[in-house]
């Protein structure tokens, strides 16, 4: 880890944190604003939480908007990810005449989320099998076409996978499912503060994600997108005293009584983000992923897919002769903290991600333990 590390981060001594996606971690910096916030709040919590706190979390949709070239009028913070799919996954119409497609590649409860709305409506689940190594987009797209019989109402997908850590042909499949008659829902939780986001450009109909993971943010703030047909259709999945509000962003401004400084501490996140940026720090996120890369192909872990669709600072290895349980018991020892888990296809998958704190000792500490694991 940088010497700075423990300077911006809580992290412990001489743990080495190289799974930064499945979480994120907060910044000292927005703790401290955190704090200020969670202080104002406890002064007057009648005040705070109560009319003013829609319009603060209105003023924090704008500058979150702004920050990732999104329209205000179509977008809202909500808890998480999994909260913004629950809510568009629950209030769009199914019936025995609709089919959903999704990827095997997906976030396995958003898949299970979708069967579970299908199974209810008496609709159609197909689940497309996408193998790894990733063959490309012309080989996705026929996999598509050859196996989804018939129009389609909603294609799942993910602007970049989970565990497999896919940068996905978004455009292309979006495109697809419009070539049948249907509607790509994104699955963003890995985009803002870590790669472009453009639902106009590829044209998806809703976009759900998070911003505590790329982003210096505390836990737990995701965001919704939508399109002019579903930002009045689209309901939290609690039925709550906003939900029936014609405003998108009072809509989901008050779920009962929750925490709302994650989403109200965005502004301190989104300015650390930005400095980082102008500071070169995130290229050299970039440039480290790219030597991780090098370094395990050379003990023979195979990347998820070819360089085309490997994220910026996401990269998952299949390692082969070895198990989940090895890999995971000989990092845990090591006090190296990478995503470990099972690929569609009983892969041995194991997940890195480059962040501001990490450096090539870091790589080099996993590279040995990897190169002893992988031994014959």
């Amino acid at each position: 880890m940088k010497p700075a590390a423990s300077e911006e981060f809580a992290l412990a001594p001489g743990l080495i944190q190289l799974n930064h996606a499945s979480y994120g971690l907060a910044s000292r910096t927005v703790a401290d604003a955190a704090a200020k916030h969670r202080c104002r709040i406890e002064s007057d919590p009648t005040r705070h939480l109560g009319a003013q706190l829609t319009e603060d979390l209105r003023a924090r949709t704008v500058h979150m908007c702004t920050a990732f070239g999104l329209t205000p009028r179509h977008t809202t913070l909500c808890p998480n990810a999994t909260s913004g799919a629950a809510a568009i996954i629950a209030s769009v119409p199914l019936t025995p005449a609709d089919t959903v497609v999704v990827l095997d590649t997906e976030y396995s409860s958003i898949n299970r989320a979708w069967q579970v709305a299908c199974d209810r409506a008496g609709a159609r689940y197909i689940e497309i099998a996408v193998p790894l190594p990733f063959q490309g987009t012309a080989s996705l797209l026929s996999r598509l076409e050859n196996e989804v019989p018939g129009a389609v109402s909603y294609l799942q997908t993910s602007l970049i996978s989970s565990s497999a850590a896919l940068r996905l042909p978004v455009a292309e499949i979006a495109d697809w499912a419009r070539g049948r008659g249907g509607h790509l829902i994104l699955d963003a939780a890995h985009g803002p503060g870590h790669v472009p986001i453009a639902p106009d450009s590829w044209g998806v109909a809703a976009v759900f994600g998070t911003l505590h993971k790329w982003l210096p943010a505390e836990r737990t703030v995701g965001f919704l997108w939508l399109t002019d047909q579903l930002v009045d259709r689209i309901r939290p999945a609690e039925i709550s005293l906003t939900w029936d509000s014609a405003d998108l962003v009072e809509r989901f401004s008050w779920p009962g009584t929750f925490d709302p400084v994650p989403r109200l501490c965005l502004g301190a996140a989104i300015a650390q983000w930005v400095r980082w940026e102008h500071e070169g720090l995130v290229t050299e996120c970039e440039e480290l992923a790219d030597h991780a890369t090098a370094t395990l192909e050379a003990l023979a872990a195979r990347p998820t897919a070819g360089r085309e669709y490997l994220p910026p600072r996401l990269r998952s290895f299949i390692l082969d002769g070895v198990t989940v349980t090895e890999v995971k018991s000989a990092l845990s020892k090591a006090d190296i903290r990478a995503w470990v888990g099972p690929g569609p296809s009983g892969e041995c998958l194991l997940r890195i991600a480059t962040h501001v704190y990490n450096d090539r000792g870091d790589i080099a500490a996993l590279a040995e333990l990897l190169e002893e694991v992988l031994r014959p």
